[in-house]
């Protein structure tokens, strides 16, 4: 509950009379001392509001009405603080809020071409908390942008602390669209003509089955990297933007978990259609429960139950591998399911998230990696990594089951 105390000054007249012609001009001035609590914060701020009723050579109707404005505006200033204040002329026409809330008027007035002034960690967090989340970067914030066309031009037009965690994903996202038509119209796989010769001697012949698989993977490693290199790019817009984008992030991760090892199952499994439905349900299934968890409000907030959550999630892979290779021997799945590109896809992935759980580096040096560096610039490129070596992983399997005919 806030209290508001408004101490008038004492009006000077020049005549009592009703019947006078004319009186000095009247101001009420109020000085309201607003102590308002805060979601976030327990600390105070005071506001002062002016309020101020003019009348000159005012006829007695008119002194009246004066009076009757004076006592409007002394009511208004004195309501509860329930009430929604009205916006108020302290300089930049800002609500009476607290001032540890208010976005800076140089950012809310910016042009949204133009760079604006970046900020250090405590000023985030005090004024775009939504966005800021490791201590360890001190600086480069991008103030709160309320808009997604300055949020898209923040991503060109100058350098920030998330510069190089949009482009990253970004140029990953733009580089597996490119491949995902050139595999669909592709008809041979040139590059693997040494590898996998066919009778004639010419390079494998790529049918509409083989290409699904990489097909999907593409889909869903476009998906991942889009949706990452979307969220840095609108996090700093609004709390409710940033909320959306940043689960979008997350379910983008599962997607591309999930579209690396369903592949998998329908070449590793070609030909026993039972055990293919029994992986990828299991593997769906996953993807749906670790899904539900990272989005879960509980551990939303935790950093670490989600990267487990998700390296849980991708360590599910190992049993259908196993299960292939003491099926079909090591041989099999050396030489026909490239289990090595595997392995290394999801060390990639592994120890680029245990890097970003940790932030390090950046915690062992605060402010020496808050433009390039960081942990989370060599998470996704960790994740660039490992979406190759999983592709590359596909592209084995794919070429080994239609020369191979397993």
């Amino acid at each position: 509950m806030s209290r508001r105390s408004l101490s008038p000054t004492s009006p000077t007249t020049s005549s009592h009379s009703r019947s006078s012609q004319s009186h000095t001009i009247t101001t009420i001035t109020a000085r309201a001392v607003a102590r308002l609590s805060h979601d976030d914060s327990d600390t105070d701020s005071e506001d002062d509001i002016v309020v101020t009723v003019t009348s000159s050579k005012a006829s007695p109707a008119t002194s009246s009405l004066t009076s009757r404005s004076s006592s409007t505006a002394w009511a208004s200033s004195t309501s509860t603080a329930s009430s929604p204040s009205p916006a108020m002329p302290d300089g930049e026409n800002t609500p009476l809020v607290p001032k540890h809330d208010r976005t800076p008027a140089h950012a809310l007035n910016h042009p949204w071409h133009k760079k604006p002034k970046l900020l250090t960690y405590a000023e985030s967090l005090r004024l775009v908390p939504w966005q800021t989340d490791n201590e360890w970067i001190t600086r480069g914030y991008r103030p709160q942008l309320r808009s997604i066309r300055s949020c898209l031009w923040s991503a060109i037009g100058y350098v920030h602390n998330e510069t190089v965690n949009i482009h990253t994903h970004s140029i990953g996202a733009a580089f597996f669209a490119f491949l995902l038509p050139y595999h669909l119209l592709s008809t041979h796989f040139p590059s693997l003509g040494g590898f996998f010769p066919t009778v004639a001697g010419g390079a494998p012949v790529a049918t509409v089955a083989d290409k699904l698989g990489i097909a999907c993977y593409c889909v869903c490693a476009v998906t991942c990297l889009g949706l990452s290199s979307w969220f840095h790019t609108v996090q700093c817009c609004n709390r409710e933007v940033c909320a959306l984008a940043h689960s979008g992030d997350y379910i983008g991760i599962v997607v591309l978990i999930v579209g690396s090892i369903l592949p998998g199952m329908y070449y590793g499994f070609h030909g026993s259609l039972g055990l293919q439905v029994f992986y990828m349900a299991a593997i769906l299934g996953a993807g749906i429960t670790s899904g539900y968890i990272v989005l879960s409000p509980h551990h939303k907030g935790h950093r670490w139950h989600r990267t487990l959550t998700f390296i849980a999630l991708g360590l599910s892979a190992v049993f259908p591998v196993a299960h292939v290779m003491i099926a079909k021997g090591l041989d099999f799945a050396r030489d026909k399911m490239g289990v090595s590109y595997i392995v290394a896809g999801g060390a990639s992935y592994i120890f680029g998230a245990l890097l970003y759980a940790g932030r390090i580096p950046e915690r062992l040096a605060p402010g020496k990696f808050d433009y390039i560096g960081s942990s989370h610039q060599i998470f996704h490129c960790f994740v660039l990594l490992g979406a190759w070596f999983q592709f590359s992983a596909l592209r084995w399997m794919s070429v080994g089951r239609a020369v191979g005919g397993w």
